[in-house]
């Protein structure tokens, strides 16, 4: 307005990959709490690779989820703007970001988790059972973190195995995956898309990932200010 020049961009992070094109709708809507469906959709074409896509989708649609798949997804929340950038880009999941704030569901967080299923070896990634109080020991250290932290992560494994499961079985994770990518199985254009097909896509996003956004299927929602069992542990500070 003091320039009188136009906004091109705008920063939503300290890096250089944090800028986005300036659209005012867009913005209002997300400090409106209205969420961004286009700009998730933009932010999943840039950080999803087709065949990654497709590897994922079989194995959920089958219920298969190790920890090489959790930590799959919990690197592509952080490629897609991390867990505070992805709330504000849902519809509804504005409000909560305080919350998840105070309770710690951060980036920080997120970024412990990975350290220790990286400590991890290759066959107890692929088997967490085989995670006894030796083995948890030698991982907690390798990431140094305490064994408490390595217990919280393995049960909220244990929880999105077993919703991913159920889901494979009922047939509801291929609902929703089918809804998400689109009638020809690729992730759709968002700027060829209706209203009506945004709607389709996000409810797609929230049912389909147990009520979080897209790249953290079988996760546990945050719905209301109430947190689930699992993530109610995991999320309070020390």
């Amino acid at each position: 307005a003091v320039t009188g020049k136009p906004i091109r961009f705008v920063g939503l992070g300290e890096k250089m990959d944090a800028i986005e094109t300036f659209e005012a709708e867009r913005v209002a809507g997300r400090i409106l709490g209205m969420g961004d469906i286009v700009a998730l959709v933009e932010k999943a074409q840039e950080t999803l690779e087709l065949e990654q896509a497709e590897r994922m989708a079989k194995r959920f649609a089958k219920g298969l989820f190790n920890m090489n798949d959790l930590r799959n997804q919990l690197d592509q929340m952080l490629k897609m703007g991390g867990m505070q950038g992805l709330m504000g880009m849902l519809p509804g999941m504005g409000k909560m970001q305080k919350a998840a704030e105070a309770a710690g569901f951060d980036d920080l967080m997120l970024r412990r988790q990975i350290a220790l299923i990286n400590s991890m070896t290759k066959k107890e990634r692929a088997n967490p059972d085989l995670m006894q109080a030796s083995r948890k020991r030698r991982v907690a250290a390798g990431a140094g973190l305490d064994v408490a932290e390595l217990n919280k992560l393995l049960k909220m494994h244990r929880q999105m195995a077993d919703m991913m499961k159920k889901m494979g079985k009922g047939g509801a994770m291929k609902q929703a995956l089918k809804q998400m990518m689109g009638k020809g199985g690729a992730m759709p254009d968002p700027s060829k898309m209706s209203p009506a097909e945004m709607e389709a896509m996000a409810k797609g996003m929230r049912e389909g990932m147990g009520g979080m956004p897209g790249g953290m299927p079988g996760l546990p929602g945050m719905g209301g200010l109430k947190l689930p069992s699992g993530l109610s542990g995991l999320m309070k500070k020390k």
